[in-house]
């Protein structure tokens, strides 16, 4: 009689331990340095490829565990860092968001964003925030 009662306790305990944690967010890292080296958490990246690198990125974490990384975040390693590489930069990682996005209209509903209804872009905003991000830098 007491060792059901004790399976039973044990296991409400761990369902609400399990339940209060917060997953931890996932972040795309871009770091650029001061004469124009792209790093993406530890691989370096050229500037001409960063959309399809992030594009690549969003989606085959999507294609392995259903989820994509929380945000994109746009580092710069010194204030040495013109203005100006910094905006190709955010450029480079809107049309990977863009890229991303597309593809996952496709596979979703095998159609692009933009003929999908209202109800299915609103469903993508709310499972992929990191596909609308505008605010890269912190």
């Amino acid at each position: 009689m007491r060792l059901p009662l004790f399976l039973l306790a044990v296991t409400a305990l761990l369902s609400f331990s399990v339940m209060g944690k917060v997953p931890a967010e996932k972040i795309l890292l871009v770091q650029i340095d001061d004469i124009g080296i792209i790093s993406v958490n530890r691989d370096t990246v050229s500037s001409d490829i960063l959309a399809r690198y992030i594009q690549e990125r969003l989606f085959k974490s999507y294609l392995g565990t259903g989820k994509m990384h929380s945000r994109i975040q746009l580092q710069k390693m010194n204030d040495n860092v013109p203005d100006m590489v910094t905006e190709v930069i955010v450029n480079e990682i809107k049309e990977g968001q863009k890229k991303a996005l597309t593809e996952v209209s496709l596979q979703k509903y095998r159609r692009t964003y933009d003929s999908l209804e209202k109800r299915q872009q609103e469903k993508l905003k709310k499972q992929f925030p990191v596909l609308f991000q505008e605010n890269f830098i912190r």
